[in-house]
């Protein structure tokens, strides 16, 4: 008998909240429940999580009470535990008149919206998407940032407390220190802390599903934790499965002690361990972060040496959730578990898996929205971990990291192996080894530990053999070091390679190794590994399939990087750059302040061209958590789906990307090539439209993006004038000169030192050092190219205000400075016209052409070498007219002890205003409306987080300008048929 759903019937809301709780068990894998008494009170929705409760609240619309409803859950105990996160739901009203027996799947096919609230006080933005989509939000919710940074600091803490204890007693820090094949240290030592405490958090979740598995105070004697009982309950779980996560801790524990009848000395360190473990569970963040993978890179200094860096959550659930999004992948049918089988993903610096976590997260959701029943979860678990996961790394802790990390994923799921991998990184016998960058010339690399059965079963150090993958997605977080990024001196590699001080031949025997890895492709040592791992990506990738690549963002500027970009350019679809211009965060890593960007890129087959473009993405604000970066990566996706504004069209700004009804950035279509990637430069994308109609000579009109004047003489810096010689050919080890800081009123060869902003704050600088030739060099060749005007080549625009100067004598600029000189014009006119130069330079119009071609690795500063100069674009000053540098020499003289203000206050700064309006009229010869519109461009710039980093931005307040008019003369038309 069919059940008749009547016109007038109307679903009650227990109904709704009971279809969406068994939506979410049967699809989304949550453990929810619907309209449980707890006490008096009654939560629609509950969903008990391994991190603790969530408790959601649902409303039909206008949903008026329902944030109401959900803030009174907060602090609410559930079996024993504090409610943190709470959700909002808002639901569509036509869901109450669906037939009850349809509504699962029409509740699986409509938009709701919601809003979480956290118990410090804090919410998220409203969002809408599907039920499942609310089903992934309320299962990666995250406790308050608080309990984040409480629990790394936590885990820190014990590591290095259990660690101390085994530094203490060298026979235990050597049985330590082999087991992760490491140096006997404190980094070895406090590893073994964090391994422990690692297994123990593990065994206490799988204590906490299954009887089968007994707790960590299951091995207590007379109120100590015996080292014996606790290796005897870690050999059980190794006998039933676990071999990555207890394999190493075991073999850990079992060296602390000498012999098997002395435990005494483990008694201190497993109590610390177990104490840290307990804390961490109850602070209700386990699982959710990884927690000891951030740990371990505040603990281990190769890391950092290697420039290794630990990946955000939220950045990695970004980069994985467009690297991933099914709409990409149309021939793998995600529900099926023979498709997801035969996928493929490698990531050769794994570092401590959280890109693999977060690309198995995002599969795992791609499969719970393709199918009906979650019931192919163990199978799906199975066959992401054993056969579509690659991981390497050259830090063997790192990969007993990524292992605990994959398996927490669903720990009742047992597996046979894990294909992770340490792979050698050093001298060995004379063998120089550089991990998974070896594939670059080898098709096999030889692992000296390895997560299978068969390999932690073993004594010793066993090899594994890993053939060279070829795969459908690589990503990774590359280790950026680089050549000279200590100084030079190769500390950094001397320390990881374990060269003696003074192994000079050791030290060229690396540098050969690493000139032959790199031999015939685009990568470069001076922009580092990080180069050279996107080139081992390329290697790696199939055709079709793609590369997801944590860089820095010189990687899309730097002139090291050059070669790179073209490659990418021309062998793939750049389909997302991922830029952060959020002032607080520019880093896509925990620990460092370096500047990245996201990079998704995929592999043309033989049969496609390149398209010359890719699809910018500038964030506003920074994804801080976990449900942050899914509102990010769904928003993207969106606009992914519509035509896009063009990075260099028209001045009109970006595509708007909305989360939850307010502007979280822009999205730009520009063009990608070896030159700089300019669509990621700038947060407004109306900054860098109006420096590329500048570029081209067209002054910009930001109010109704119309050009205001005719063609402006503009050209590269190199066309210009003469960019004098790098520092390093000056002075120093391999330079002509001694350089002597301090005045000298009879230096034969005077300088200009270093940029000081309490004195470089003017249009004329004395100089400040004085150089003297060296024996038997070459100083002369040098000293021709000496002058009077000098471009500064690494600028602070927080803190610093002169872009350039000129000195009243002949100098050699160093340091920060680059001598330069006005070519191809008559002696008589040269100085009037770096006159003009300078000021140009100084202007906000220079500045604009300055921070859109500098290479900017952190928010404020712009950093430029000799090669960044020349191919800086600056006002033509062969063009100029007599009555143009006349002009120029009233403003100059006027200007003399005129100070200027730090760059980021230019829209404040009241002698950089009147020089913009006197350059604009006098010598531009534009009027009223150009003046309006660079003070609109001041504006601009004041506002971007690139100019002013980390201070407010310096905006004026009715600001009206003091100097006088200087109409254009009569009959005058300036640059109005120049370049024609």
């Amino acid at each position: 008998m069919t059940t008749r759903y009547g016109q007038g019937d109307r679903s009650h809301e227990s109904i709704l909240n009971a279809a969406l709780a068994r939506l979410w068990a049967v699809r989304g894998n949550l453990d929810a429940v619907a309209e449980t008494l707890q006490g008096r009170r009654r939560p629609d929705i509950i969903v008990r999580r391994t991190n603790g409760p969530v408790i959601v609240e649902t409303e039909f619309v206008p949903a008026a009470t329902v944030e109401a409803d959900a803030l009174s859950r907060l602090g609410m105990e559930i079996d024993g535990r504090t409610v943190q996160n709470v959700f909002a739901v808002s639901v569509p009203t036509n869901l109450r008149t669906t037939n009850q027996n349809q509504l699962p799947d029409r509740l699986a096919a409509t938009q709701l919206t919601w809003r979480e609230w956290r118990i410090d006080g804090t919410s998220g933005p409203w969002l809408t998407g599907t039920a499942l989509d609310l089903a992934e939000a309320v299962r990666r919710v995250t406790a308050p940032p608080g309990n984040l940074d409480e629990a790394v600091d936590l885990l820190e803490k014990g590591a290095k407390r259990a660690g101390a204890h085994l530094y203490a007693r060298p026979g235990t820090l050597d049985r330590t220190a082999r087991v992760f094949d490491a140096y006997p240290n404190d980094e070895a030592a406090n590893m073994a802390g964090l391994v422990i405490i690692n297994a123990m958090v593990f065994q206490e979740r799988l204590a906490s599903v299954s009887s089968e598995f007994s707790p960590v105070t299951s091995a207590m004697s007379g109120g100590a934790f015996s080292r014996i009982k606790l290796l005897q309950a870690w050999d059980h779980i190794l006998s039933i499965d676990y071999y990555p996560i207890f394999q190493m801790a075991r073999d850990v524990l079992a060296g602390i002690a000498s012999s098997e009848d002395d435990d005494l000395e483990a008694y201190d360190i497993l109590r610390d361990c177990a104490n840290t473990a307990e804390a961490l569970l109850g602070l209700g963040v386990v699982g959710q972060h990884d927690l000891a993978g951030r740990t371990f890179n505040r603990l281990v200094a190769e890391r950092k040496l290697l420039a290794a860096y630990y990946t955000s959550v939220p950045a990695s659930i970004i980069l994985a959730g467009l690297a991933l999004a099914p709409e990409r992948w149309s021939h793998v049918s995600w529900g099926e578990a023979k498709d997801i089988s035969a996928f493929s993903i490698v990531d050769p610096a794994c570092g401590t898996g959280t890109l693999l976590m977060a690309a198995y997260r995002q599969i795992v959701q791609n499969h719970a929205s393709s199918v009906q029943s979650q019931n192919a979860d163990s199978t799906i678990h199975n066959a992401l971990v054993e056969k579509v996961i690659l991981g390497t790394d050259v830090v063997s802790a790192a990969i007993h990291m990524t292992a605990s990390t994959l398996a927490a994923m669903s720990p009742t799921v047992r597996f046979e192996n894990m294909d992770l991998h340490t792979l050698k990184y050093g001298m060995d016998d004379g063998a120089i080894h550089f991990g998974s960058l070896d594939w670059l010339v080898g098709d096999a690399l030889q692992s000296s530990v390895s997560m299978t059965r068969e390999s932690m079963q073993s004594t010793g150090s066993a090899a594994y053999p890993i053939p060279r993958p070829t795969v459908n997605l690589v990503i990774s977080n590359p280790p950026y070091i680089r050549r000279g990024s200590d100084g030079g001196k190769g500390e950094a590699l001397a320390r990881v390679f374990d060269i003696p001080e003074g192994d000079e031949k050791s030290r060229q025997a690396i540098a050969q190794r690493t000139s032959t890895l790199l031999r015939g492709t685009a990568a470069n040592q001076m922009a580092g590994h990080g180069s050279s791992f996107t080139v081992l990506a390329d290697r790696l990738v199939k055709p079709g399939g793609r590369i997801a690549l944590v860089l820095p963002v010189t990687a899309l500027f730097g002139e090291s990087w050059r070669a790179v970009r073209a490659m990418l350019a021309e062998r793939y679809e750049i389909e997302f750059v991922v830029s952060s211009h959020d002032p607080e965060t520019q880093a896509m890593s925990y620990d460092t302040k370096i500047a990245e960007t996201l990079v998704v890129a995929r592999r043309l087959t033989d049969e496609e061209q390149p398209s010359g473009r890719g699809r910018f993405v500038n964030l506003w604000r920074a994804a801080g958590r976990e449900i942050d970066a899914l509102a990010i990566v769904n928003a993207i996706n969106a606009v992914a789906q519509q035509p896009t504004l063009h990075s260099d069209g028209p001045p009109v700004g970006g595509t708007a990307l909305m989360v939850g009804g307010e502007q979280w950035g822009e999205v730009v279509y520009g063009p990608v090539g070896e030159d700089g990637w300019t669509g990621a430069r700038w947060r407004r994308a109306l900054t860098g439209q109006i420096a590329i109609g500048l570029k081209n000579g067209y002054l910009a009109n930001p109010e109704t993006g119309g050009s205001i004047s005719g063609r402006l003489p503009i050209a590269p810096m190199a066309e210009v004038a003469d960019v004098g010689p790098d520092h390093r050919v000056i002075r120093g080890a391999n330079g002509a000169f001694d350089g002597f800081h301090g005045r000298s009123d009879d230096a034969q060869f005077p300088a200009l030192w270093s940029l000081d902003s309490r004195i470089h704050n003017g249009l004329i600088a004395e100089p400040n050092a004085w150089l003297v030739p060296k024996p038997n060099r070459r100083h002369e060749q040098l000293w021709a190219r000496s002058g009077t005007l000098q471009l500064a080549g690494d600028v602070r625009y927080t803190s610093q205000p002169i872009l350039a100067v000129r000195t009243p004598i002949r100098s050699l600029g160093v340091s920060s400075w680059f001598s330069a000189r006005a070519r191809n014009l008559p002696a008589n006119i040269t100085a009037a016209a770096e006159i003009v130069l300078t000021m140009w330079l100084n202007s906000t119009l220079g500045l604009l052409l300055n921070a859109d071609h500098a290479n900017r690795t952190q928010q404020g500063r712009g950093r430029g070498n000799r090669g960044m100069l020349e191919t800086l674009h600056t006002l033509d000053v062969r063009h100029l007219q007599q009555w143009q540098l006349d002009a120029a020499d009233s403003i100059w003289r006027d200007f003399q002890g005129r100070t200027f203000e730090a760059f980021y206050r230019c829209a404040v700064d009241r002698a950089r205003i009147e020089l913009d309006e006197r350059l604009v009229r006098d010598v531009l010869g534009l009027g009223e409306d150009a003046v309006a519109a660079v003070a609109q461009i001041r504006e601009l710039l004041a506002r971007e987080p690139s100019i002013h980093g980390s201070k407010e931005p310096a905006l004026p307040a009715n600001y009206v300008s003091q100097s006088a008019s200087s109409p254009i003369r009569e009959g005058q038309a300036a640059f109005g048929d120049v370049g024609r």
